[in-house]
């Protein structure tokens, strides 16, 4: 019997064949995973290191050269001043130093808030000014010690005017509230209590500020209250930024007009002036005054024949009438409107404006009194087509019913007292040239704006120095600029960050790689 079956049976195993030198193929494997590790790695580090590098330099240009970096493409220019404010800051000694303070923390952003278009431009201010403008935020709660700084006598109740700008000059200062730097739909806002912006003032009520501080003021001009008056507060501007100051005067039983007035404005009254302010004008006028009125025809004063203001005006031969001029030309009427119209500029006044036909609305005519005077010379200043009429009125403003024929009628008229240092007026029919309802709506770079300058100008015997214009900008939204974001400009932007930058980063990332890749 055989035993085989408890025979061991030996295995043979093979040896493994001989690599004449070559290195294992685990350790190259091992190899090249540790170099791919130490590559991700590097190109991990390598990023982190650019975007650091990136951010350092952004904070540090930031730093260095605060708003010298950025760009205006917006269509209005609405974050950058014109050449007039630029002309006018390089005009000052360089010793100049204006201080603008904001009673408020700069916001982290302004976009959609009321001062979106006035923190970028006051940084401009900064940027153009060589070192003679500098801008600051002080929240007056955490630093108190900023209202006794900028108003050491308390003149001004700075504590009350948190969210208002500053602007001060050698210890005198002017506060602006960031409302007055929009001009504002009139309509919406006495309707609805809204307050929507039509147009940005930024530039024009901040560099008149300044000149004002700079200069002072060479005249102040008074405005009459009390009569139910329209509000002007946009004429107001336009004197501040002729060197006028602006004050209130009460229309109360004693009625003085103060002996530092240079010019005294009725702007709108709805009701008829007292006895004593007949008089104080008559004498104040016949002194060497200067006086400009303004009325209309509107259903705030549709009853008010105006008795003792044209006993006034019947001295200077002016008479104004209790009816309202209806402009029958279409060529002279706007939106077709007979109430709202163009008027011509007298020859005589043709300089105030370039423009020579001016707007009215709701205007009163203007005739010569009954009685000549002949201490007065008096001549129209702006007049209708020949084929105007005189309405009477409705509620809504409307013509109701045709009092008259035909024919050229005055809606302005002036009037001088005729010794050497002659007392002047211009009356107006209409308040186009004088409220706030009109220059909200059409700016205060309008004609009209332009022409009432110019009556200004003539009785206060200015130059043109005296008057800085500075158009009002279009809120333009996100519109870019046509002449600046050029359809070129946006393609060359596009060809770069698109197309050649990535191209530049894969070529180097391509030669890396091949250099390292056999490493």
């Amino acid at each position: 019997m055989s035993n085989n079956a408890n025979t061991p049976v030996k295995k043979t195993v093979k040896k493994p064949a001989a690599n004449n030198g070559a290195p294992n193929s685990g350790a190259k494997k091992q190899h090249r995973n540790e170099r791919a590790h130490q590559l991700k790695i590097y190109a991990i580090g390598s990023v982190l290191i650019l975007l650091a590098i990136v951010l350092l330099a952004n904070i540090l240009l930031d730093k260095v050269f605060g708003k010298s970096l950025t760009f205006d493409f917006s269509a209005g220019r609405s974050n950058v001043i014109s050449d007039t404010s630029v002309k006018f800051l390089e005009s000052l000694p360089q010793d100049t130093r204006i201080r603008i303070v904001g009673l408020f923390e700069r916001p982290e952003s302004v976009y959609d808030t009321e001062y979106q278009y006035i923190v970028p431009i006051l940084d401009d201010y900064v940027k153009k000014s060589n070192g003679k403008v500098s801008i600051e935020y002080v929240d007056m709660q955490k630093n108190p010690g900023i209202i006794q700084s900028l108003d050491p006598s308390g003149s001004f109740d700075l504590s009350n005017k948190t969210g208002s700008y500053v602007v001060s000059y050698n210890g005198k200062i002017d506060i602006i509230d960031p409302i007055s730097c929009y001009t504002i739909d009139t309509d919406l806002l006495n309707q609805y209590n809204k307050y929507v912006a039509t147009g940005i003032n930024t530039e024009y009520t901040f560099t008149n500020s300044m000149i004002s501080l700079v200069k002072g003021f060479s005249n102040k001009a008074y405005f009459v209250t009390g009569l139910k008056e329209n509000a002007s507060t946009q004429l107001k501007r336009i004197l501040n930024a002729m060197g006028t100051e602006t004050a209130d005067i009460d229309s109360t039983a004693g009625f003085k007009v103060p002996a530092d007035c240079n010019l005294l404005i009725l702007n709108g009254p709805n009701t008829d002036i007292p006895e004593s302010m007949f008089v104080e004008i008559k004498e104040y006028i016949e002194k060497g005054g200067k006086v400009i009125a303004a009325v209309d025809y509107s259903s705030d004063n549709v009853g008010e024949s105006y008795k003792n203001l044209n006993r006034l005006l019947n001295e200077m031969n002016i008479n104004v009438e209790h009816c309202m001029v209806s402009e029958n030309d279409p060529a002279y009427q706007l939106n077709t409107k007979i109430n709202d119209s163009q008027a011509d500029v007298a020859q005589q006044f043709s300089n105030f404006s370039s423009e020579k036909k001016m707007h009215i609305t709701l205007a009163r005519p203007l005739s010569a009194s009954a009685v000549k005077n002949s201490n007065y010379t008096t001549y129209p200043v702006l007049t209708t087509s020949a084929k105007a009429t005189k309405s009477i009125a409705d509620e809504n403003n409307q013509a109701k019913e045709i009092v008259t024929d035909q024919g050229i009628i005055n809606v302005a008229m002036y009037s001088s007292y005729n010794v050497d240092d002659p007392g002047e007026i211009y009356v107006f029919g209409t308040v186009n040239f004088t409220s706030d309802v009109y220059y909200e709506q059409f700016t205060i770079n309008d004609r009209n704006a332009d022409f009432i300058r110019g009556c200004v100008r003539s009785m206060l015997k200015m130059s043109d120095e005296n008057n800085v214009d500075i158009p009002v900008k279009k809120i333009d939204g996100n519109r870019l600029s046509q002449s600046k974001a050029t359809t070129t400009v946006s393609t060359g932007v596009m060809i770069v960050f698109m197309i050649i930058l990535p191209l530049i980063l894969s070529s180097m990332a391509v030669v890396v790689y091949n250099k390292r890749k056999n490493l």
